[in-house]
């Protein structure tokens, strides 16, 4: 007995957290970052406000989400980065695991380009990713990245409001659309804010897709990318 619990990590509790149903809804409706009061999450999960109280506390106590109260609601949202890329991990297995089974197929709009908690995701992240990669403004080594010199002028040429004094400053996250890493993180947060903010990429009418506007695609351009949608 005593073997068996010094290799128990505690991972149980979170799968435990996980696995239900109406929690994998909430979760999914969270996944774009934002912040969202319990009553929608009960309605997107389609289960009442005092059951949907139950299953938030559970989620908050396994560390999946944080919340805080504002007034006489409460808001809740993914913890963070590492939760995250954990649920865009587990998003990406149930897509390989029921790749033989007949299933509706992701929107084209999800599929070309969308968020992915604060960073950029899609189609449209993966090249994002691999350009900021092939000219050297990020540096991978393994599973994480650090921002280069060369990164750094081209965040100030780009105006990317970067605090690279976070670490690590990037980390690849599984795409399950496009079965390649994307980058996520402080960088990949901060691009995608610029991106928002400057109008190069737009919310789409689908619910965490984006559109591409001709502005993005001057940005892109500027990165030696060619927009294929």
């Amino acid at each position: 007995m005593e073997s068996a619990r010094s290799v128990q990590t505690g991972f149980s509790r979170i799968a435990e957290a996980l696995g239900d149903p109406a929690r994998e809804a909430m979760v999914s409706a969270l996944a774009d970052g934002k912040a969202l009061p319990a009553g929608e999450l009960a309605s997107v999960a389609g289960i009442s406000p005092q059951s949907a109280s139950a299953h938030l506390q559970k989620l908050v106590d396994a560390r999946v989400l944080s919340v805080w109260a504002q007034g006489r609601f409460r808001y809740y949202r993914i913890r963070d980065d590492d939760v995250a890329a954990l649920i865009e991990t587990l998003v990406d297995l149930a897509a390989k695991s029921t790749a033989n089974r007949k299933r509706a197929l992701p929107a084209e709009q999800l599929r070309q380009s969308r968020t992915c908690y604060h960073h950029l995701a899609g189609q449209l992240g993966v090249l994002l990713s691999n350009a900021l990669i092939r000219r050297r403004f990020v540096a991978i080594d393994g599973r994480s990245g650090q921002v280069t010199g060369q990164g750094l002028a081209w965040c100030r040429a780009e105006a990317i409001d970067f605090d690279a004094a976070r670490q690590p400053h990037c980390r690849l996250c599984n795409d399950w659309t496009e079965r390649v890493p994307h980058l996520a993180g402080p960088f990949a947060n901060a691009v995608l804010a610029r991106l928002l903010a400057t109008r190069c990429v737009a919310p789409h009418r689908i619910p965490r897709a984006l559109r591409i506007t001709d502005k993005g695609r001057a940005f892109f351009d500027r990165l030696g990318v060619q927009v294929p949608f």
